[in-house]
């Protein structure tokens, strides 16, 4: 493959139409480049799409024998129900029927994996961090965790306004962090989330690894910066060990690639 870019190429791939060669030669290129990859589940979810409008004229056909079998039925009128003693449907008009609702969802679901930006997928992913029960069996609790969970978010940087960002441990860290975005300030929550993001690659450490993903994807979300929240989210998807791994669906990670090429 002189071009391992070339539409063409990977069009006839998903087409099936590749020769052996060919084929193989793609396939290897995968295996060494994900931007190959994810082009081509792109390519793929695009193809699918395109394909729904093809129901369109189903639906019209749909339409016309409806309004035909209402003309039959005489005794039909706004304020009556129809009588069907007398009528028989074909099992074909009704899974034309049924063909017509599955178009109508899958057609709104594609437009909704369109529309779905930064804001709307925080919204419905967003959730509070709660503090485990059985982290003060060893550890007493400090000042900014009683007011995390009494939910005083403002009174938290009061508190520690005068306090340095090297002063807090991790878990402190993380609970600031996630309290700014509970105050609707995803650049805030950033500071404090990437601190200990930065710590645990220093120290070769995982401290609250898993929380930080996710709320870190949903500050970049909130932001609009769907590069790097599309980085976080494929990470958490692909690692089933992770804690939030069930947290975005593939369909939303799709979402998140579409806003990405806007």
């Amino acid at each position: 493959m002189e071009n391992k870019y070339d539409d063409r190429i990977l069009v006839n791939y998903l087409d099936g139409s590749l020769d052996p060669t060919e084929k193989q030669l793609v396939e290897q290129e995968m295996e060494k480049s994900d931007a190959i990859q994810e082009r081509l589940d792109l390519m793929q979810f695009t193809i699918r799409a395109i394909k729904f409008k093809a129901y369109k004229s189903s639906v019209k056909e749909i339409q016309h024998d409806f309004l035909q079998h209402r003309i039959e039925n005489k005794s039909f009128t706004s304020v009556s129900t129809p009588k069907l003693e007398g009528k028989v449907r074909s099992m074909q008009f009704w899974i034309k029927i049924a063909a017509s609702l599955l178009f109508l969802c899958s057609l709104g679901y594609v437009l909704w994996l369109f529309q779905a930006d930064g804001e709307q997928l925080y919204e419905t992913n967003f959730i509070s961090y709660e503090i485990a029960l059985d982290r003060g069996a060893g550890l007493q609790e400090n000042q900014l965790e009683s007011l995390y969970i009494n939910g005083e978010f403002y009174q938290m940087f009061q508190v520690s306004e005068e306090t340095n960002l090297e002063e807090f441990n991790s878990f402190e860290l993380l609970l600031l962090g996630t309290a700014a975005l509970e105050l609707n300030n995803p650049a805030e929550a950033m500071r404090y989330l990437q601190k200990i993001d930065s710590d645990n690659i220093q120290n070769q450490s995982d401290d609250y690894q898993d929380e930080v993903d996710f709320f870190m994807a949903m500050a970049y979300l909130k932001q609009g910066a769907y590069e790097q929240a599309l980085h976080l989210v494929t990470k958490m998807r692909s690692d089933e060990q992770h804690k939030y791994h069930s947290n975005f669906s593939w369909s939303e990670e799709i979402s998140i690639r579409l806003q990405q090429m806007l």
